[in-house]
């Protein structure tokens, strides 16, 4: 009697460890996967990281890309959280302390007519409703800047299975700019309360120059940019210098950046707001000229094999003699380029045709200097 007792003490033990596998189960095929159940399965671009909320999409253009063979919905379920944009930082802070972040959606490559958004708070974005059937490919684009939120996949879901991660393409560019990269002011067609020129309702960074030069080349890209920005003084309260190691965790000081691939260009277009505060800062033209000579050797250590690409906004002749004296020029892969654009965007920024323009012009440079 006693050995029929522990047998059938046994077989429930049995019955409840298979029961608690078939939950574990079931909960991978409900359709809902997290930042860690899809560990190697998607492809991210820009410096993104994983944190405990998920996948963070921090700055302008950061991606998400994913295949899949699955039907009919699709969607990615993010978070979005407020910087504390303080007076330690910017002159009018209202307006960078509300989150409020924009992104652009690819099916199977085409751009999505839907423009997505997100405030303080989870939110669904539906891909796609009712997809056939087969293998498909999904990305996942930022719109707007570092300062408007911190954005986090929490985990996408779908009918179906995974397919292989997307792969890396042969080219990697960096970008490292200001409002002109990121796409400040880009759309001022939409419809909009705000009157400033920066809120994120007015600005495509998926319609900016670095991001559609890299669509252009079929290249890995990142952007490291922040509106107002330059490399010895600007409308922040601190420089491009001082936060290059750390972006886009701009705020964590103890936070070094190290990629695990280094880019084949660098691209820096800066300096015009140098050009723009340098003497309310108490600084000259050669101060400005010094710390773009600097970062240029910041962004050359952090990726040694790159091109480097320089658009100098202000001083350019002056620029250019001392870029020349210091890398030696074309021979030994440092360039300057002037990027062509228009001032019909908000706050006199370019809008999408001026962005156009300037993407056309690098994407036939890079294209000479790499062929």
């Amino acid at each position: 009697m006693k050995k029929i007792r522990i047998i059938t003490l046994l077989l429930a033990i049995c019955i409840l460890a298979c029961s608690c596998t078939k939950a574990e189960v079931k909960k991978e095929d409900d359709g809902i996967y997290t930042a860690a159940e899809m560990e190697g399965k998607y492809k991210t671009q820009g410096r993104t990281v994983v944190y405990d909320e998920g996948i963070a999409l921090l700055s302008t253009a950061d991606s998400i890309e994913f295949n899949a063979n699955c039907e009919g919905k699709v969607s990615i379920n993010l978070i979005c959280e407020a910087l504390d944009v303080s007076d330690d930082l910017r002159d009018n802070p209202e307006d960078y302390t509300a989150a409020d972040c924009y992104f652009t959606a690819y099916i199977d490559g085409e751009r999505s007519e839907t423009r997505f958004n997100i405030k303080e708070g989870k939110a669904e974005f539906v891909l796609a409703e009712n997809i056939a059937k087969g293998e498909h490919n999904f990305r996942l684009v930022r719109q707007s800047e570092w300062e408007h939120g911190r954005v986090f996949v929490e985990n996408v879901a779908f009918t179906g299975e995974f397919g292989n991660k997307p792969e890396d393409n042969e080219l990697y560019i960096e970008f490292i700019g200001d409002s002109i990269a990121t796409g400040f002011g880009n759309i001022p067609e939409v419809e909009y309360e705000s009157d400033w020129g920066g809120h994120p309702a007015w600005q495509d960074g998926t319609k900016a120059f670095a991001y559609m030069t890299a669509q252009d080349l079929d290249a890995d890209y990142s952007v490291v940019g922040i509106e107002g920005i330059g490399a010895s003084c600007g409308y922040w309260n601190f420089t491009m210098n001082e936060i290059y190691e750390n972006y886009p965790r701009v705020l964590e000081k103890d936070y070094t950046y190290n990629p695990e691939r280094t880019a084949d260009i660098v691209v820096i277009e800066l300096l015009s707001n140098d050009g723009a505060n340098w003497r309310e800062a108490g600084l000259t033209p050669n101060d400005i000229i010094d710390k773009g000579i600097e970062l240029t050797k910041m962004a050359k250590e952090k990726h040694p094999d790159a091109k480097i690409i320089f658009s100098p906004g202000a001083f350019p002749l002056q620029f250019e003699e001392k870029y020349i004296e210091e890398f030696g020029g074309e021979e030994n892969g440092y360039y300057i380029i002037d990027l062509p654009m228009n001032t019909k965007g908000k706050s006199g920024h370019p809008d999408v045709e001026g962005q156009r323009s300037s993407a056309d012009t690098l994407t036939a440079f890079i294209k000479e200097i790499t062929e």
